[in-house]
């Protein structure tokens, strides 16, 4: 295979918080293509996960939050699987103690933005993360505050299982949110865009497809380039 900003003086972080969503969703709005890399650049050098989500296109969007929840269950499982299997009794229990705990709180998030549950989800999860119906019920979330959350969660997440004596992946890197295992943001695109609303565009050896929803350029997917 990748939030939660809680009150603190209470009204003022949350009133700037809808500041900074406000501003970076007006921004993000290309006129171009290339207007729309370079926000991508400019989102992920931000580190605001919610602002790297308004590069992406709704769709692109779905799937990113299907793999954050994904993910998130799968750091979850190796936390367990150390606490299984660990030698050290005091180790197994805190293991198995913070994966309570965390799948409580992942379970929590999911339900907050009404996103579907890993059990609705279904099995087997990495085949399951893109399917038809389940993007479809990560299609109405709030995708930016939701990957602010789940990178928060993530940080927990890796903070137990490094305490278990596991070591995952961890969370996609926030370039990866846009580009997948594509090129480096900092390719330069090459080759014209085609006409109407969709442009695929080579970066490198890859291929990034923009399109344009609702007048605004964003980036939908990327795929290495063939030949």
């Amino acid at each position: 295979m990748k939030h939660y900003r809680l009150t603190a003086v209470a009204s003022l972080l949350f009133l700037s918080t809808v500041a900074v969503a406000q501003t970076a969703t007006s921004s993000l709005c290309a006129g171009s293509p290339v207007t729309a890399w370079e926000h991508a650049r400019e989102a992920v050098k931000s580190g605001d996960a919610g602002r790297v989500m308004l590069a992406l296109t709704p769709d692109k969007r779905a799937r990113e939050a299907s793999s954050y929840a994904v993910g998130a269950h799968m750091v979850l499982s190796l936390s367990e699987l150390a606490g299984d299997m660990s030698k050290k009794p005091d180790v197994a229990r805190k293991a198995k103690e913070a994966e309570k705990k965390l799948s409580l709180e992942l379970d929590g998030i999911l339900t907050k933005y009404k996103a579907p549950s890993i059990k609705k989800i279904g099995t087997p999860l990495m085949a399951r993360v893109y399917a038809p119906d389940v993007l479809k019920m990560f299609a109405n979330v709030d995708h930016a505050a939701f990957a602010r959350d789940m990178e928060k969660f993530f940080v927990k997440a890796e903070a137990a299982a490094k305490q278990a004596g596991v070591s995952s992946e961890g969370p996609p890197k926030l370039d990866e949110l846009v580009v997948g295992g594509g090129p480096d943001l900092n390719a330069e695109l090459s080759g014209l865009p085609g006409n109407g609303d969709i442009a695929r565009i080579q970066a490198g050896g890859t291929v990034v497809s923009f399109k344009r929803v609702k007048g605004c350029w964003l980036i939908d997917s990327s795929e290495k380039k063939k030949g």
